[in-house]
């Protein structure tokens, strides 16, 4: 019987994968594959540096430009199959092979949106955001969807989003800056170019001179996330959180910036074939199966998937996969030193 080994980080999921595995085994009598869980990154390499090598890996984080050399180029097995390069949605393939290679597949693509509370919007009598809106409009609508009581307690933000570094990039993105250089060796130049300082001075003055966003241990009395915001930034991965069934929410582009760049940002993990395989085209199959041919909870990476399971035409998961034709890769993907940075930053920008 033939073997393929599947080590996957992402803990959650293996009931995904076990899922691929029991169907892939059907249609497949003579092959049996072994999916084993990782605790994190560095106990995927250092499984791919045993004697045993897993013949595919899935990460958390999409590995870009294979800089590990782990895997093997993709890119020759979707040529392959007649109608893949153009059914695949070509935003995530761009991101994907930033670096001319395709070292794995996409999962888990979320890019990210602005979720809104229509009740909250229909109490102050006001119309629901377009894809056509400025960041100005959003502060203004903000500002009217903040309650507060005579003490100043907040009742409601108009305004949700955490201090992250990382989740500023998208409106970094909008205005023109970047953080790291299209290389990803520097982010001098980059990270304080004027593009980059004036997007994060409107991101400051949200907290800070509008009061639209829950500043840092800010004492409130709103209602739990997500409901604590008139208005959140929300990854796909959020909207499952949303009882998107009652119809209470919407979804709108990102607030168009001073810079007019029609960008965004994305989180996704990936699954490749690793270079130690004993049987790559065995691996690259179930490969497939696993993120082409089954319906799982995930996003779907293929414009083809998207249309079978309804979401082509669903009001909110519409407007997320419409998105992936402005993502670019961020630096989290560029320059992995950037993102052991990012705590760091967070704490200064907490401060």
């Amino acid at each position: 019987m033939r073997q393929i080994r599947f080590l996957t980080e992402i803990a959650y999921n293996v009931k995904n994968v076990m899922e691929a595995k029991e169907s892939f085994e059907q249609l497949n009598p003579d092959v049996q594959v072994v999916v084993e869980q990782a605790e994190d990154s560095f106990e995927l390499f250092q499984a791919y540096k045993s004697e045993e090598a897993p013949d595919l890996i899935e990460m958390g984080g999409y590995p870009v430009g294979n800089r590990s050399g782990t895997f093997i180029d993709l890119n020759p097995y979707v040529a392959e199959i007649e109608g893949l390069e153009e059914d695949l949605f070509p935003g995530l393939l761009r991101v994907a092979r930033h670096d001319g290679t395709l070292p794995g597949l996409p999962v888990e693509i979320s890019p990210p949106l602005i979720m809104y509370n229509k009740e909250m919007f229909d109490q102050e009598g006001l119309m629901y955001p377009a894809d056509d809106w400025f960041w100005d409009d959003m502060i203004g609508l903000a500002k009217r969807l903040t309650l507060r009581d005579e003490s100043g307690l907040a009742k409601q933000f108009g305004f949700g989003i955490g201090i992250d570094i990382e989740w500023f990039e998208p409106f970094v993105m909008r205005n023109g800056g970047r953080y790291i250089s299209p290389d990803g060796t520097t982010s001098r130049g980059y990270v304080d170019s004027p593009a980059t300082i004036q997007a994060f001075r409107k991101i400051v003055e949200a907290f800070r001179l509008h009061r639209i966003i829950r500043l840092p241990d800010e004492p409130a009395e709103t209602a739990k996330w997500p409901d604590e915001a008139a208005m959140n930034f929300a990854f796909a991965w959020d909207a499952r959180h949303y009882r998107l069934k009652s119809g209470r929410y919407g979804v709108v582009g990102l607030p168009n910036m001073p810079g007019g760049e029609a960008a965004n940002m994305i989180y996704m993990g990936g699954a490749g074939v690793t270079k130690k395989s004993a049987n790559p085209r065995l691996a690259w199959e179930f490969l497939r199966h696993y993120l082409l041919e089954r319906d799982s909870w995930m996003p779907p990476i293929s414009k083809s998937q998207a249309e079978k399971r309804g979401l082509t035409a669903h009001p909110i998961w519409s407007r997320y996969l419409k998105e992936l034709d402005h993502i670019q890769i961020s630096g989290f993907f560029q320059n992995r030193k950037w993102n052991a940075s990012r705590q760091l930053i967070n704490e200064d920008i907490h401060r």
